[in-house]
């Protein structure tokens, strides 16, 4: 079956030092309840560097930076799993736009990032089609549009279960700010904001 996972791309540079980062398995760090310090440390060195941080010099620092962003930026999206050994990886997208996801449900264009990147066609009455990259020669996963819904509550709750990870991370890297950062990264990705379905 067919399921979305959030993900954003690791991309902490060696000389990285602010605090611990994942190098992990693959070039995506999957956010849920699961993830280690090491892990929410990827996630949010991607997020910092991304939305345009690099000058602090100390992790509370960064942690102040990041949460003054107007815009919270960080490489990925909804990776989806057909569930048969076929994945649609996030192509130049944000993970802060996985609500795209949305448009499918009313067969609107669906922004997956720049090519190469997964596009989506609408086929028979009740098939999202997703192709894994550009053209037809390519493999591609088949989604009732019946299904989106539940997929994206789950993706929704994925979100919202890696909020406590967070929080234990700042309550060790940046006690003072640990409230507000959850809120930043909340309102940033939109991870509570209920989902119009």
């Amino acid at each position: 079956m067919a399921r979305f996972s959030p993900v954003i791309a690791r991309n902490a540079p060696e000389n990285f030092d602010l605090w611990p980062v994942s190098g992990g398995d693959g070039p995506w760090v999957h956010l849920d309840g699961t993830v280690d310090h090491d892990d929410v440390g990827a996630v949010l060195c991607a997020m910092y560097l991304d939305s345009g941080g690099g000058a602090a010099r100390t992790a509370d620092a960064a942690v102040h930076e990041l949460i003054g962003f107007d815009t919270l930026f960080g490489r990925g999206g909804l990776l989806l799993d057909g569930g048969d050994g076929v994945r649609a990886e996030p192509g130049g997208s944000d993970l802060c736009e996985w609500r795209t996801w949305l448009h499918a449900l009313h067969r609107a264009p669906v922004d997956l990032g720049h090519p190469p990147a997964p596009w989506v066609e609408y086929v028979a009455d009740d098939v999202v089609r997703v192709w894994v990259d550009e053209g037809r020669d390519v493999p591609h996963v088949d989604v009732p549009q019946r299904a989106l819904p539940a997929m994206l509550r789950a993706a929704q709750r994925d979100l919202v279960d890696f909020l406590g990870p967070l929080r234990s991370w700042a309550g060790v890297h940046s006690p003072r700010q640990v409230e507000l950062l959850v809120a930043s990264v909340d309102a940033g990705l939109q991870i509570t904001e209920p989902l119009p379905l």
